[in-house]
């Protein structure tokens, strides 16, 4: 074996050591993370490689980065869900799918707060402390957003007025209706939604 073959061997075997202890070392970081929110269903161990297994959450949106001004984003009511990476303080970026919904040519994220378990804290009025990636977010606007397997750079804003609020929350309506079913619900048993706003990174200079 030729000593560049070596050290090109040498080198991969580094790297790949790298991986193994960093990526199980970000997930338990960040598993961590999310335990110590105050949300009522915060996810097991299990439940969490479950959903790492299933690309429900992770680290880094992997996908074809979009710079390009776009004008028109009616193709994002093709998707049920996109998948939203966040910064966090720790410096591994993570990663949720969640839904989004547009009004024109407005862009919103939506997380739902449910209604508590028998013998649980009703947490559905504490955002966004009750949700991790909300609180990244908040603290963070800077997002980068995966809708099929393009990826593009925006920033989030919580929603506080309340005209704003009913706008996206109509909007989400019209693309799932088993939305508005929950609005027949008992106000007990009713979840709450919070929403952001979204605009591209582009066009943000705040």
């Amino acid at each position: 074996m030729h000593v560049g073959t070596t050290n090109t061997v040498k080198t991969s075997k580094r790297v790949g050591l790298v991986i193994l202890i960093l990526v199980p070392l970000a997930f338990f970081i960040d598993f961590a993370i999310m335990r110590s929110s105050h949300a009522a269903n915060s996810s097991g161990l299990r439940q969490s490689l479950v959903a790492l297994y299933r690309g429900d959450v992770g680290f880094w949106l992997i996908g074809d980065s979009v710079t390009t001004r776009v004008s028109d984003w009616s193709f994002t009511d093709a998707d049920q869900t996109v998948l939203v990476e966040t910064r966090t303080p720790y410096l591994v970026p993570h990663f949720v799918r969640t839904f989004i919904a547009r009004s024109g040519a407005q862009l919103y994220l939506f997380s739902e707060y449910f209604a508590p378990t028998p013998g649980q804290p009703d947490l559905r009025d504490h955002f966004p402390e009750a949700r991790f990636w909300n609180r990244m977010v908040v603290r963070d606007p800077r997002i980068r957003v995966k809708i099929g397997n393009k990826v593009f750079k925006m920033r989030a804003y919580p929603i506080t007025d309340e005209n704003a609020k009913q706008a996206a929350r109509q909007a989400f309506f019209s693309k799932y209706p088993d939305l508005r079913k929950q609005e027949a619900l008992p106000e007990s048993e009713r979840p709450k939604l919070h929403f952001f706003r979204l605009t591209p990174g582009w066009d943000d200079q705040s």
